[in-house]
């Protein structure tokens, strides 16, 4: 899924963009050189924690 980054929505969208849409197994393309993307990092992966998700490399994920 797209994190909508790219757009620079802002950090609210972003964050919204990827916890409404993220389910386990989802690949979530996020680009750090984009406004606020590296901000929301933090709060993305205590979202997806709360809901038992976390996230991995991409060879951790084809591995499984």
């Amino acid at each position: 899924m797209d994190s909508l980054d790219f757009a620079d929505l802002g950090k609210s969208a972003i964050t919204r963009e990827v916890l409404g849409e993220a389910r386990g197994g989802s690949v979530v393309s996020m680009h750090p050189g984009h406004t606020g993307t590296v901000e929301v990092l933090a709060a993305v992966s205590d979202g997806l924690r709360r809901r038992g998700l976390r996230a991995v490399t991409v060879a951790e994920l084809v591995r499984t």
